[in-house]
């Protein structure tokens, strides 16, 4: 469970978040919504630990991210927009090296059950830099799961990516159990996976409700995302 309670974020005299308020229930996911600069991508950062903030409390399964920030971090996982990865080495010492810096036990037995389980496992011995957009995202995606986390923070996991990659991360995203959170201008990916949606908009959030309600409402979520941006 991840819970965001008044947080204010500035940078210098622009208030990226103003008085932000989210509760991410457990084995539920989220998806939020807006348009660049809206303030999804720093609200992710803030969560993951990334970035400071100057008000408010965040709660990543109880542990206040301010004053526990160690195991805040051990129960969360988070995907990057831009995925920072080493091209040079294969997809399996990437891993590698990211399960010695979680101390993750058994990691080439853990490496080798994500990989099948996404569908890379026949390119773990190539080198990143000859990787597809799709396989880097599944391979940045299987870095933030290393350690199990229960809480995923996912800032655009679909971007970009050829059908079939998309749809093999959003059935991998639907199978999982804990809290996730995406940050994402897909429409799609929304009305697939998600069962919460927020509107996010110049730092506040103008509506929030379940992806099912809004669709007995709204033709799409697209509908409903302009017809509550409007009103804000």
């Amino acid at each position: 469970m991840i819970l965001v309670s008044h947080l204010v974020k500035r940078y210098g005299n622009i208030i990226a978040l103003d008085q932000v308020n989210f509760s991410f229930d457990d084995g539920h996911i989220i998806a939020i919504m807006g348009e660049n600069g809206a303030g999804k991508s720093t609200l992710l950062k803030i969560c993951a630990g990334i970035l400071s903030y100057d008000y408010g409390e965040v709660l990543i399964d109880s542990y206040s991210l301010k004053n526990h920030p160690l195991d805040a971090r051990r129960v969360l996982g988070y995907l990057p927009e831009i995925p920072e990865l080493y091209e040079r080495i294969t997809g399996r010492e990437f891993l590698f090296y990211i399960a010695s810096l979680r101390q993750q036990p058994d990691a080439s037995k853990r490496i080798l059950s994500l990989a099948a389980s996404i569908g890379i496992a026949d390119a773990l011995d190539f080198e990143i830099g000859g990787y597809s957009k799709g396989m880097k995202q599944k391979i940045s995606l299987l870095a933030a799961l290393m350690h199990s986390p229960r809480n995923l923070l996912l800032d655009e996991p679909i971007y970009g990516l050829d059908p079939l990659a998309a749809r093999t991360i959003q059935e991998f995203i639907k199978s999982r159990n804990g809290t996730t959170v995406i940050a994402t201008h897909s429409t799609h990916l929304v009305e697939n996976i998600a069962d919460m949606v927020y509107f996010l908009m110049h730092g506040h959030v103008i509506h929030s409700e379940s992806t099912a309600s809004l669709l007995t409402r709204f033709p799409s979520i697209e509908d409903a995302y302009f017809h509550y941006k409007d009103q804000g």
